[in-house]
């Protein structure tokens, strides 16, 4: 039996899709087929360099249009050596649970904010932000994250977290006013919720990475995702999420599938998607 596209409100969406146009942050630049990318989400360790050498991770971020990506690491060195591999620009993230080796608790380092700070201090990298933490709701009491959310709200970083949304909402009483992009729209990545998070938290902002199955079944995109992309356009990246060898060699199947959705979306929906809003949040750095 052939699929059938789910309604929707069409007269709403034109309208949202109107008030996108405002939303369009790269003035000038225009959809191709395909289309160049912010990917706001890349993992770039020395272990994966060793699979995946920066010559080839580079090609392959070439070969898809990716202008300019997220990329946690948890050294200068292996982002010095993915910048001088290719073209694209690279927002560096200092990977803090890679460096130390405690994945899920990394938050029970006492001293953790001042092992940051030093790296920060060295001056090596220019770091944007820091993550992916994976955190579980039980531990965000924990003294080294609030102590971390507050370095990053004094150095203006992002935080990226892969967690709860309790997690989320700590954060938050507890920084107002930091960044914070969610890993894959959240644990519980249900358009109900996002939508409920993203009118809860105005600094929050979404990666969808892991979530074309969602988002995308059968190549329709679902309903509430569309409508969700169009009442929040500003507030969503895209991302691979490549946390092991496999995922950077697969990187151009799974970037397909993200533009699959993509393509479903207004013209300026989905250029702010793609694009626009990455290059917002994390923009090229001036030079005098």
């Amino acid at each position: 039996m052939a699929s059938v596209r789910p309604a929707r409100p069409h007269h709403r969406a034109r309208r949202l899709a109107g008030l996108a146009l405002g939303l369009l942050l790269t003035p000038g630049a225009a959809i191709a087929a395909p289309p160049a990318v912010f990917d706001a989400h890349l993992h770039y360790t020395p272990q994966l360099a060793e699979a995946v050498p920066p010559e080839t991770a580079a090609r392959t971020l070439a070969e898809n249009r990716v202008q300019a990506a997220l990329v946690m690491a948890p050294d200068a060195q292996t982002i010095h050596a993915l910048q001088a591999a290719g073209e694209v620009r690279v927002v560096p993230f200092l990977a803090i649970s890679q460096r130390l080796g405690r994945k899920m608790d990394w938050m029970h380092v006492e001293d953790l904010a001042e092992q940051v700070s030093e790296i920060l201090d060295a001056g090596e990298i220019d770091w944007q932000g820091i993550g992916e933490l994976h955190i579980q709701a039980d531990d965000r009491f924990a003294p080294a994250f609030a102590a971390l959310l507050e370095l990053a709200v004094e150095r203006d970083l992002t935080i990226m977290i892969h967690g709860d949304p309790a997690v989320i909402d700590h954060a938050y009483a507890l920084q107002p006013e930091v960044r914070i992009l969610w890993a894959h729209a959240g644990s519980y990545a249900y358009p109900p919720l996002v939508n409920d998070y993203l009118e809860r938290h105005p600094r929050l902002h979404m990666d969808v990475s892991m979530r074309n199955p969602r988002i995308n079944p059968e190549g329709v995109i679902d309903a509430a995702w569309f409508e969700l992309f169009l009442e929040h356009p500003e507030r969503f990246l895209i991302g691979v999420d490549t946390f092991s060898a496999a995922r950077w060699r697969e990187y151009g199947r799974l970037k397909g599938e993200t533009r699959a959705w993509l393509k479903q979306l207004p013209e300026p929906v989905a250029r702010a998607i793609a694009f626009g809003n990455g290059e917002r949040l994390f923009p090229p750095a001036t030079r005098p």
